[in-house]
């Protein structure tokens, strides 16, 4: 049993460059950097059990279909251990 964390990626890139004032700058850093840091999201998730996917889905920036609730948190809480993009990028 395990999870699937699928990023929406309309949604994330949305999210993400909210919460940077440096407009164009924001940008271009995301841009450069997103391919890279979807590939440390999908290793450390194999680590850890978990399946990640992503789509161009707009709404929230990711979701988590898991067979029980339980297993649901437990990715979610997962997740949020990790460093979003703008404290990844090196």
């Amino acid at each position: 049993m395990t999870a699937t964390i699928t990023l929406h990626l309309t949604a994330y890139r949305s999210r993400a460059l909210m919460l940077q004032r440096e407009g164009r700058d924001a940008e271009a850093a995301y841009d450069t950097h997103i391919r890279d840091y979807l590939r440390y999201l999908a290793s450390e998730a194999t680590k850890a059990g978990y399946v990640l996917e992503t789509d161009h889905g707009e709404g929230s920036a990711y979701s988590i279909h898991a067979d029980s609730h339980d297993m649901k948190q437990r990715a979610h809480d997962w997740l949020a251990t990790l460093p979003d993009i703008w404290n990844w990028i090196p």
